[in-house]
């Protein structure tokens, strides 16, 4: 039960991130900034800290498919990139205790690097480039401010979801 909790938190966040957040965002206000919410990828990033690497990637892998399938222009794009931002993720959690600041540096730094590695991808890819000192500062630098907001929100229910998919014990019923 643990880990379908989990899966539907996750589930829930990238619903979240493609429905109600819109309305939010600051270029539906006449800003300049663009910010791409990417909730079940800092989602998937803190169940690859607290669960192992492989358990990251493989949530990276389904939700960066539904991401390909239902918003992106190429099939196989953000699967690639969640999956290998949620494996080095784990493998970063390695190497550090699991402390709050150092999930929450991870994150960021883990997060920068999605999304420098999208550009790059889209930049090849793609016929029309874009600025590079444009696309950190209107789109990379406040798309991860955001995200790390929305870390600060679920990093708690996460772990706690985390640690009871960890410590779950089958009982028998009496």
């Amino acid at each position: 039960m643990p880990r379908f909790l989990l899966a539907a938190t996750l589930l829930l966040l990238f619903v979240l991130e493609g429905t109600l957040v819109q309305v939010f965002l600051p270029d539906k206000w006449g800003l300049s900034l663009m910010t791409v919410p990417r909730f079940a990828l800092v989602g998937t990033i803190l169940v690859s800290m607290f669960l192992g690497r492989r358990e990251g990637l493989y949530y990276g892998l389904a939700l960066g498919f539904l991401q390909d399938v239902l918003y992106g222009q190429v099939i196989g794009l953000y699967m690639i990139t969640m999956m290998v931002a949620s494996y080095f993720a784990g493998l970063i959690v390695l190497l550090f205790q699991r402390g709050f600041g150092m999930v929450f540096v991870t994150c960021s730094l883990i997060l920068f690097a999605h999304e420098w590695l999208l550009y790059s991808l889209h930049l090849l890819l793609t016929k029309a480039p874009v600025d590079v000192q444009w696309m950190l500062n209107w789109q990379i630098l406040p798309t991860v401010v955001l995200n790390m907001l929305s870390a600060l929100v679920i990093y708690s229910p996460i772990k706690r979801l985390c640690e009871s998919v960890m410590f779950k014990r089958d009982l028998p019923l009496e």
